[in-house]
């Protein structure tokens, strides 16, 4: 049963389920309630009458269905209570990320405000409104390119589910992992943290960062090898196609650039990236550190499915789930250069979509598909804990249904951003 069929049946279900017994109960008494009316199914219809509004508030800590449905499966919809409640407002946090970076992307192509502006309401339709507007300006400015051709290339970045948060989840969900399992929990990825000592391998620097090191996105400031973009200082290659060895370029600089660069940069960069920056062999690692650490790895995380050995199914889908919601994801790899004579306008696409592109497919190649995946396996674990939730209590369905109900709607928001993403995207690689 799909997570929308259950969303739509739920309630009847629930009411008819308590009800009909009830019915039977009071015939058998000539049609009155008597005996103790806060046990059995009397008692499960009054707690169910009561809602779940700990769900709206993100009260479920106050929730306690173990007196009917015992310790374990008390866990387990609890865990799926707050996994539910956490990705629906990683997806209004979702929305309102991409409403405001592609506006961003419009203003900087001098978009009016009026053009780009909308409220989040977590349903998707202000992003959807906003970064269409968008993606006809960019396939609008790219069309205009005629003397000379843009060519942009993204790779898919890597996304990190927090450790410790699934650590915590697994032991109050009542299914906890034994010590010494990270690496071999660790699958199709790699573990990465914080290390307080000589990072061996890489150290990774967020986005927006001082950098000294291979910038994965565009570099600001200074690069000293295969440099594309804009150059404030000196231009040691190519300006505008021509060759112009140190010389001012203010057209587009291809080779080094010595101050004020804005674009690519394929060898060091010095000054701020708007990716990820890369340090190999790190003394001192400020960011996080992967490879390998002469410490031990604090706050780890792991690129690929942390799935320990001896976790219950439910379990390691609503800590999966509840992960996801706080993930991190590199900002996309964005190689982008103009080949051929280059415009004004031609220049200004390069740099706008050098700064804010990364964030918008971040959520179509990364972060949405990694959260509606989440969401959708939350829904499916929350229709299979219906039946033990019975036996919790009217107030254990009821719960289940309101969080089942979220589900649907936070798929069918991240659904729509993703959508809206790849607009964006298509409108600039021309669906390539």
């Amino acid at each position: 049963m799909s997570v929308n069929r259950w969303k739509m049946v739920a309630m009847p279900v629930v009411v008819l389920g308590l009800a009909s017994p009830m019915l039977a109960n009071c015939g058998a008494v000539g049609g009155k309630l008597g005996g103790n009316l806060g046990g059995g199914v009397v008692g499960d219809a009054m707690d169910a009458a009561q809602g779940c509004d700990e769900f709206d508030a993100g009260e479920i800590a106050k929730l306690d269905f173990s007196a009917k449905g015992g310790a374990a499966l008390n866990g387990q919809i609890k865990a799926f209570l707050d996994a539910s409640a956490k990705l629906k407002d990683a997806t209004a946090k979702m929305e309102i990320g991409l409403v405001e970076s592609c506006g961003q992307l419009g203003k900087d192509l001098g978009m009016k405000e009026e053009e780009v502006k909308a409220e989040p309401k977590g349903d998707g339709k202000a992003a959807e409104k906003v970064c269409t507007a968008v993606a006809g300006k960019v396939k609008a400015m790219v069309d205009a390119t005629a003397k000379g051709k843009l060519t942009l290339k993204v790779e898919e970045p890597k996304c990190y589910a927090d450790i410790d948060v699934m650590m915590k989840c697994f032991d109050e969900c009542g299914s906890p992992i034994k010590g010494g399992q990270l690496e071999v929990a660790c699958k199709g990825g790699e573990i990465s943290g914080k290390c307080e000592a000589s990072c061996k391998g890489s150290c990774t620097v967020d986005a927006g960062a001082q950098c000294t090191g291979s910038c994965k996105g565009s570099c600001s400031g200074k690069c000293d090898a295969n440099f594309t973009g804009t150059c404030g200082g000196k231009c040691d290659g190519k300006c505008d196609g021509k060759a112009s060895k140190g010389a001012e370029c203010k057209g587009v600089c291809e080779g080094k650039c010595d101050a004020k660069a804005e674009g690519q940069c394929g060898g060091t960069c010095e000054g701020s990236c708007s990716a990820n920056c890369e340090v190999k062999a790190a003394a001192k690692c400020e960011g996080s550190c992967k490879g390998g650490c002469s410490a031990e790895i604090k706050a780890p995380s792991c690129s690929g499915k942390f799935e320990p050995p001896e976790v219950s199914v439910d379990c390691q889908v609503s800590c999966a789930a509840k992960a996801a919601a706080s993930i991190k994801c590199d900002p996309p790899e964005l190689k982008i250069a103009f080949t051929g004579q280059a415009t004004v306008d031609g220049v200004k696409l390069v740099g706008a979509l050098q700064k804010t592109f990364p964030k918008i497919i971040r959520i179509q190649l990364a972060s949405g598909k990694r959260v509606l995946e989440a969401v959708k396996a939350v829904g499916e674990a929350g229709v299979k804990l219906k039946d033990g939730a019975v036996k919790a209590g009217g107030k254990a369905v009821v719960c289940i249904a309101k969080a089942l109900e979220a589900t649907a709607s936070a798929s069918a928001s991240i659904e729509v951003n993703v959508s809206v993403s790849a607009k964006v995207n298509t409108s600039a690689t021309g669906g390539t």
